[in-house]
């Protein structure tokens, strides 16, 4: 015997938890700019540490 469903009874709670666009859009900007400023940071401090060792190998592909 089959229980009679709404076909969207499971979407109704996701709904609920959405952000509204101008939000969301914020978050999304806040995301990237934070990613790139870890990015810059890893960056600065692998060029940085790369400098003060002058043992480092650097691999480069043979052209």
């Amino acid at each position: 015997m089959k229980t009679f469903r709404p076909r969207n009874a499971y979407h109704v709670s996701s709904r609920a938890h959405r952000l509204d666009p101008r939000q969301e859009s914020r978050r999304s900007l806040a995301l990237v700019m934070l990613l790139g400023l870890a990015t810059l940071s890893v960056m600065a401090t692998t060029q940085t540490l790369s400098a003060q060792d002058p043992k480092t190998v650097h691999v480069y592909s043979p052209r």
